[in-house]
């Protein structure tokens, strides 16, 4: 093989990988990033430009380009809403705010690390990983096993993770957050350190003189030692929390039609609508003029026709994941939280067609409007809960109950507790139990304690 077309393989090599990670940033974009990707391409990019209203008839005017060999369509969104839906909406879409998220405040000091390879594209994923708490919600073994990574790489990348800003992030649970806070710190040495790593058990149920036991300490050391504990953060992500915002922009809206009908509808108001231009177009198929000008607008095209093929596939692959999971959950968005059920991102991609890996991408920050509020479709996948019935006893056989369902489950009868005799989690076993929800002890704990609800003896007289 010659160098002359071993560069040329390289480069379009090259040109292939750019154009992949841009389309997987697009794909990954949240509504407001997105939004954003498309008005620094506008300003950026002059063969870009935005058509001056949002009507079918602006999407199909007249350049023509689009019946190029390229095979691109301008994109619509299918199932559009109508011009009333639309306008009823407009209130939110105008009042966006747009507040760092915990992930970008991460993403950003990623993008800033030394790491290379696979080292970092494991460090983006742990990233993608995390709930709103900066907790991981899948350990590094089963990402390891599902994307391919070596356990050397995910370690070294969790390892980068655990210490960035806020402290505490990449943590497995609580008491993992306020170890990884107490080292940055440099308190691993500390009375409070061992607190916590060795005597958990002891200070959740408030017995401290135990725990100043079997540390071999004066009671008056562990107390000093939790007035630094307490000095921690118990939610790194708290400051980032999505609910913070009020106007997040939903992607999809899933309303019940007149007949009853459960309609997916893109909410793609928001972004500028992206056209070529025709007159740069025409500079571009001239032979005279400057060679430097038309190579530059000739690799503008090409950055073009790449964006608003990603962005396209974007659109659609979106919606077809919320059509599949309101396929699966149809008796969520009816009925409420408590019928959702255990969906594995496994069978949505299978159904789809695509890898796994799509599927997550496409889940990142993407949120869906419904009758029961804003939800994130990362929240429709869950494992699933063994169930003798439906809790509702509209009865769906031996179906797995999503952890969701569960811990609405779990909330309703909190809230119907006693509260001078509140329900210990031995007893919220018990009694998820007598619905036909087989659950141990330490998992009512764990959802407890996910959806911030304090335990049996602080609850008391609440």
């Amino acid at each position: 093989m010659s160098e002359v077309s071993l560069q040329h393989g390289m480069v379009r090599q090259m040109a292939a990988s750019q154009s992949m990670q841009a389309g997987m940033q697009i794909l990954q974009a949240s509504a407001l990033e997105l939004k954003q990707l498309l008005r620094h391409a506008l300003e950026t990019n002059p063969m870009l430009e935005e058509l001056p209203d949002a009507s079918p008839e602006a999407l199909e005017d007249g350049d023509g380009w689009n019946e190029q060999e390229d095979g691109w369509n301008e994109f619509t969104a299918e199932g559009r809403p109508s011009a009333e839906a639309a306008a009823r909406r407009d209130f939110m879409y105008e009042s966006i705010v747009a507040p760092e998220s915990l992930k970008t405040h991460l993403t950003a000091q990623a993008q800033h690390s030394a790491l290379t390879g696979r080292v970092r594209d494991a460090l983006f994923l742990l990233i993608d990983a995390l709930d709103e708490r900066g907790f991981l919600t899948e350990s590094p073994q089963e990402l390891e096993e599902r994307e391919c990574f070596s356990m050397r790489d995910m370690q070294e990348a969790l390892a980068v993770l655990r210490g960035m800003d806020p402290p505490g992030v990449g943590a497995a649970d609580l008491r993992d957050s306020l170890l990884i806070q107490l080292e940055q710190r440099g308190l691993k040495r500390s009375l409070a350190f061992r607190l916590v790593k060795r005597c958990w058990r002891e200070l959740a149920a408030h017995k401290y003189e135990e725990a100043a036991r079997l540390l071999d300490v004066e009671p008056e050391a562990v107390a000093e030692a939790l007035e630094v504990i307490r000095s921690l953060t118990p939610d790194p992500g708290c400051a980032y929390a999505p609910g913070g915002n009020p106007h997040l922009l939903p992607d999809v809206i899933v309303e019940e039609g007149p007949s009853g009908v459960l309609d997916v509808v893109l909410t793609s108001e928001y972004l500028p609508r992206l056209s070529m231009n025709e007159r740069y177009m025409e500079l571009m198929a001239e032979s005279s003029g400057s060679r430097e000008l038309r190579q530059y607008l000739r690799k503008a095209f090409r950055e073009g026709q790449e964006l608003l093929r990603a962005l396209d596939m974007r659109q659609e692959t979106v919606l077809r994941l919320a059509r599949a999971i309101v396929r699966r959950q149809e008796d969520f968005f009816r009925f409420g939280p408590s019928r959702l059920k255990a969906m594995g991102m496994e069978e949505v991609a299978e159904e789809m067609g695509v890898h796994v890996s799509t599927v997550s991408r496409a889940c990142r920050d993407k949120y869906l409007l419904c009758k029961w509020g804003m939800k994130e479709l990362r929240s429709f996948f869950s494992a699933g809960v063994p169930a003798e019935g439906d809790v509702s006893s509209a009865g769906t056989g031996a179906e797995a109950m999503a952890s969701g369902a569960v811990q609405e489950l779990m909330r309703r009868l909190i809230a119907e507790e006693d509260s001078s005799k509140p329900l210990s989690d031995a007893r919220l076993a018990a009694a998820l139990q007598e619905k036909g929800v087989n659950i141990a002890r330490r998992t009512v704990a764990k959802y407890r304690e996910q959806m911030k609800i304090l335990p049996a003896s602080l609850r008391r007289g609440i």
